[in-house]
């Protein structure tokens, strides 16, 4: 505690950062490497893309040449050229933690974790230049860190959400089978220093930064531009905050297809979860609590929102009653999105027209048809394809069911079941991730659509009217 209390905050910092490392490395490391190495390719395939974000030329490129724009322009604008600054101090914190880190992976000559038989091999290789020999410290953790931190500190008010990008992006290389976690301490402590390093020298230039209390802080020109991007995200959230539910929907329908699209080893990553080393997908149609939902589940739920609708309709006509004192209209507004969500939309159009090959069909968990992204419309199928996912669909169908109950403070477990079935889709194989949530997201809002129309409907949907118009033209043809 004496040795602490002579130390400054930063070097406090710094001191409880290293000591963790070290802990690490001499009791984690290897149990942590040896877990990841046992995971199948498929549930890495997602960390296998995003472990390319902490690529040095993403961020040399970008920030170099905008620099450089900005001279040959000669712009007088002072945010311009801030913009600029940044660039700079971004290209040459990377640039320096990149220069250390290389030195360090060469000096240091700790074995990369493909290197080990076992995990029990701790030794170090003095000045080596064979890259299987430069796991410490991390490259990649170095760049992501050195442009976090910059980041950090010219916007401080989102360090958390910058934070957690950084640690996200840097676990990869853990994840991948790249390094060990003590490699990823050492190449964000890396970044950390050069970053300091870098500020200091450009707030002694006041160049971005300003010197108050000991303390670093962003100049005006940068406190502009992130009051300018606050309001620009403020506007953008605002204009979708005064969306209509159907707005709403197709907005976050396409964030999601992004990002399915962006990073198709979503899909992949997600089912490799449950992807076993035998081969197979950890669930089959025959475990006791799939056969339950399956076979006794939908059936009870086939009752409710297929003849029970069709019984409160003729017991309307000839007896002119209701059934659980529910308005004919009510039941018959469930029948419709039953017809036309499940049966017409998903069923009909989606799963037999898309062509998506269920991931058991798929080369990467060991069957013969190429994997494709959702929405692309390919012929690796027939029908009863894997996009969208029936039993999702099915089961989204609660949501109306309670609408018509009037039951919405049950909701809670509608989503959970639907979630539940969700899950154990993807755990048999038979769906994907991406194929399961539009599932989810068309029939909701086929749901929703189908209330706006049937609310304009009267209760009784004019039902006595048929049987009254029927009797009619009976004792007229008696008489004809």
């Amino acid at each position: 505690m004496t040795f602490l209390n002579l130390l400054n905050a930063q070097e406090k910092k710094v001191s409880i950062y290293l000591l963790i490392g070290v802990l690490f490395f001499l009791f984690f490391d290897y149990s942590i490497a040896s877990f990841f190495d046992s995971l199948n390719y498929q549930t890495k395939s997602l960390f296998e893309t995003l472990t390319h974000f902490g690529n040095s030329l993403y961020f040399f490129i970008p920030t170099i040449l905008t620099w450089a724009l900005v001279k040959i322009v000669k712009s007088k604008n002072q945010i311009i050229n801030t913009i600029s600054e940044i660039s700079l101090f971004i290209f040459l914190n990377i640039l320096l933690s990149g220069i250390v880190t290389q030195i360090l992976k060469h000096i240091i000559g700790r074995p990369r974790p493909v290197l080990f038989n076992g995990f029990d091999l701790k030794s170090l290789d003095i000045i080596h230049f064979d890259s299987k020999w430069h796991s410490f410290p991390s490259g990649h953790s170095a760049t992501i860190f050195a442009f976090i931190f910059c980041m950090i500190f010219l916007f401080p008010k989102i360090k958390n959400i910058l934070i957690t990008i950084a640690i996200i992006i840097a676990s990869t290389r853990v994840i991948v089978g790249a390094h060990f976690i003590s490699d990823i301490f050492g190449g964000a402590l890396v970044a950390y220093l050069s970053s300091i390093f870098i500020l200091k020298k450009l707030a002694s230039k006041q160049i971005l930064f300003i010197e108050e209390n000991e303390k670093f802080l962003p100049n005006s020109n940068v406190n502009t531009i992130s009051n300018y991007i606050a309001n620009i995200y403020k506007n953008i959230f605002s204009l979708y905050l005064n969306f209509n539910f159907y707005f709403k929907t197709l907005t976050i329908t396409l964030l999601l297809s992004i990002v399915f699209f962006l990073f198709p080893t979503l899909d992949i990553t997600v089912s490799g979860l449950f992807f076993g080393q035998d081969g197979k997908f950890i669930a089959t149609e025959s475990d006791w609590f799939i056969y339950f939902i399956r076979k006794m589940l939908l059936p009870l739920m086939a009752l409710l929102v297929f003849f029970v609708p069709i019984a409160a309709v003729i017991k309307q006509i000839y007896f002119k009653e209701k059934i659980l004192n529910i308005p004919v209209r009510e039941w018959a507004y469930l029948f419709s999105c039953l017809v036309i969500g499940t049966g017409i939309v998903v069923n009909s159009i989606f799963k037999n027209l898309w062509g998506r090959a269920r991931p058991n069909d798929t080369i990467q968990f060991g069957g013969q048809e190429p994997f494709t992204i959702p929405w692309l419309n390919v012929d690796y199928c027939n029908t009863n394809c894997s996009f969208v996912s029936g039993d999702v669909s099915f089961f989204t169908l609660s949501l109306a069911l309670l609408i018509i109950f009037n039951k919405a403070s049950w909701n809670t477990f509608a989503y959970a079941a639907i979630l539940l079935i969700s899950l154990l889709r993807i755990m048999e194989g038979d769906h994907f991730l991406s194929d399961t949530v539009m599932s989810f997201i068309i029939t909701y809002v086929i749901i929703i659509g189908l209330k706006d129309i049937f609310k304009n409907f009267p209760e009784d949907l004019n039902l006595n009217q048929i049987k009254k118009f029927s009797f009619q033209s009976k004792n007229k043809s008696k008489f004809d």
